[in-house]
């Protein structure tokens, strides 16, 4: 491991945390006024708030999309890294909003939220360590994540806090449709998320592309910051056990 490659997996999973620390505190309060304001237009305010979701560098975007991406030797392989990963969050979205029951209106948010930052985070640790020691896919002797590990990745992701605010809007929003198009309401805020995720991939990916010029060390700096940024998430899941 050379000093650049660590330097710029540094910076980039510092750039992700500040991120991760302030933007949504903006991005929330917006996303609510969506859903009170749009009435009839459900639809498109779900669709909208999946963007936001996409924009807000929660433990679901960024960290590990950004991540994924800056391992990937083309824009071409960035796109469906990007498409993996949050075509699973959408999958399980879509099937678990068409199942939406009763139950849910019971759960605190705010008390499942360190246990999914825990879980996200040792698994992004554990995906870290498999690309380091595990026999996999390798382009130039670099490892690099491919696209079925991305898939499990994001299946396991998709069970985190915003799972729960997806059947959160769709209870809510059940009264204004029809029964047999709730599941619209995963699909949409998967696919608004996954719209604004492969924009800031992309625009991450050929910044840090411009400035490095070499693609392996930009890989390996991927696969650093994924575990750095599995690392702090994990120490804000312990924080949030234990702050009042």
């Amino acid at each position: 491991m050379s000093s650049k490659e660590l330097i710029l997996a540094v910076t980039v999973a510092l750039a992700i945390i500040v991120a991760i620390l302030s933007l949504p505190d903006i991005l929330e309060p917006i996303a609510k006024n969506i859903v009170k304001s749009m009435g009839p237009y459900w639809l498109l305010a779900v669709l909208v708030i999946g963007i936001i979701h996409g924009l807000k560098p929660d433990e679901h975007t960024w960290p590990i999309t950004v991540s994924y991406g800056l391992m990937q030797r083309t824009i071409r392989g960035v796109i469906l890294s990007t498409i993996v990963f949050t075509g699973a969050l959408t999958l399980v979205w879509t099937l678990m909003s068409a199942l939406v029951g009763q139950l849910m209106g019971l759960l605190d948010v705010d008390v499942l939220k360190p246990y999914v930052d825990l879980t996200v985070g040792v698994t992004m640790v554990g995906v870290a360590a498999y690309l380091v020691f595990g026999n996999h896919e390798e382009h130039e002797g670099i490892r690099t994540a491919d696209f079925k590990l991305i898939w499990i990745h994001g299946l396991a992701a998709a069970f985190g806090g915003d799972f729960i605010i997806v059947l959160i809007l769709t209870i809510a929003l059940v009264p204004a449709m029809p029964s047999n198009l709730s599941f619209l309401v995963g699909f949409m805020f998967g696919f608004g998320s996954w719209a604004s995720q492969t924009l800031i991939v992309l625009l991450v990916y050929k910044g840090v592309m411009r400035s490095v010029k070499d693609w392996s060390v930009m890989a390996k700096a991927g696969r650093l910051a994924l575990g750095i940024l599995g690392i702090f998430m994990i120490s804000l899941g312990v924080f949030s056990m234990f702050h009042d």
